[in-house]
């Protein structure tokens, strides 16, 4: 089976060598204390990097604080939050064999600031805790939910400087490679 055999993914900077072709998609586990990566991550990503896989997927990952999906996901937007996923991920490594790893960067858009899923996964208002999420238009996700705010060209431009500053982050902790989510109605 081609499933076992290695392959290598091509890049402009080079290739990534993977010795399978099973690559753990990215599961978010919304386990994170203001976006911090912890020691539940650090479980999660050693049992993973141990499975045999090829390639690891870490979950959706905020660029910006308020473009996470919850209050309990991943984040990757400033130095805290770096060093909190750098430790972690250094930690997992040196309990496994190497295995490339990858990123999911995302920003959830209109559907930031929701409720974990098994707490119903609507939008959480303001005034129950949430924050005020951004879409490419006023459109709300759901007719019951209120309208995100939309976006300026000048949060393009924001947005898209916090994508590119979650990949620096990314690459100084030693990640792989970058997945960029678009899916969904994120950004």
């Amino acid at each position: 089976s081609m499933l076992f055999s290695s392959l290598t993914l091509s890049s402009p900077q080079g290739g990534l060598s993977l010795a399978n072709r099973i690559v753990i998609a990215p599961m978010c586990q919304y386990m994170s204390h203001d976006g911090e990566a912890n020691d539940w991550h650090l479980a999660h990503w050693t049992s993973l990097l141990n499975s045999g896989a090829g390639l690891l997927t870490i979950e959706a990952t905020g660029v910006t604080e308020t473009g996470r999906i919850t209050h309990g996901c991943l984040g990757l937007w400033d130095d805290r939050t770096e060093k909190a996923l750098g430790d972690v991920l250094q930690r997992a490594r040196k309990l496994a064999p190497p295995v490339p790893v990858c990123i999911q960067l995302a920003h959830a858009g209109r559907k930031a600031s929701s409720a974990v899923p098994w707490q119903g996964g609507q939008l959480v208002r303001l005034d129950q805790g949430g924050w005020q999420p951004m879409g490419p238009s006023a459109l709300p996700q759901l007719p019951t939910e209120a309208p995100p705010t939309e976006m300026t060209a000048a949060d393009l431009v924001s947005v898209r400087d916090a994508f590119v500053a979650a990949a620096l982050r990314s690459h100084r902790i030693g990640i792989d490679a970058i997945d960029l989510h678009a899916a969904h109605g994120y950004l």
